[in-house]
């Protein structure tokens, strides 16, 4: 049986994020070994992995491309800020810039950005995005799957679960 599995902002072929995200790689070439080998740690060939976006900063398709096809699994992706032809020209099964789906019994919505409200935000879905690097702290509804947060690996459902349980849902008076 296959797993669901989610991720963004891996920023392949991007010298310049190890600086801004404090990321403990020397080198591009050594960032994009560690994140190729985090994924497939945890994603099997039969896998589904949901990208939210900033997959590669690199403009090179062939770069782009081999650093695609090591990756297992069946990948979705969620455009961000930062993909751009070289990204969106991968065999990726498309989607749109919010993607609704229900995984495990729980509605999730996926997009790039966090979300004040999102479909289903008051109802018990859950809201997963990227794009602010494991800066933006998540809510006991909404989390950023991205890698800064996430040890460079994609996360499953149930660690998202765990993750969300551990943040108290505000009193509603």
């Amino acid at each position: 049986m296959s797993k669901v599995w989610f991720t963004a902002d891996s920023h392949f072929g991007h010298a310049n994020i190890i600086k801004y995200c404090k990321r403990p790689f020397d080198s591009v070439e050594e960032m994009d070994a560690c994140m190729i080998q985090a994924w497939n740690a945890v994603v099997r060939k039969d896998d589904i992995v949901y990208h939210l976006g900033d997959f590669a900063i690199s403009r090179d398709p062939r770069t782009v491309r081999r650093i695609f096809s090591q990756l297992n699994g069946s990948k979705f992706l969620t455009p961000g800020n930062h993909d751009a032809a070289a990204t969106l020209d991968l065999k990726w099964a498309k989607t749109d810039q919010i993607q609704v789906k229900t995984i495990d019994g729980t509605q999730v919505v996926m997009c790039h950005y966090a979300m004040r409200v999102w479909p289903g935000s008051h109802h018990g879905s859950i809201q997963l995005y990227g794009h602010s690097h494991g800066t933006l702290p998540g809510t006991h509804a909404q989390l950023d799957v991205g890698v800064d947060a996430w040890g460079f690996a994609p996360v499953s459902i149930d660690d998202i679960r765990r993750r969300l349980a551990e943040t108290p849902a505000p009193e509603v008076e």
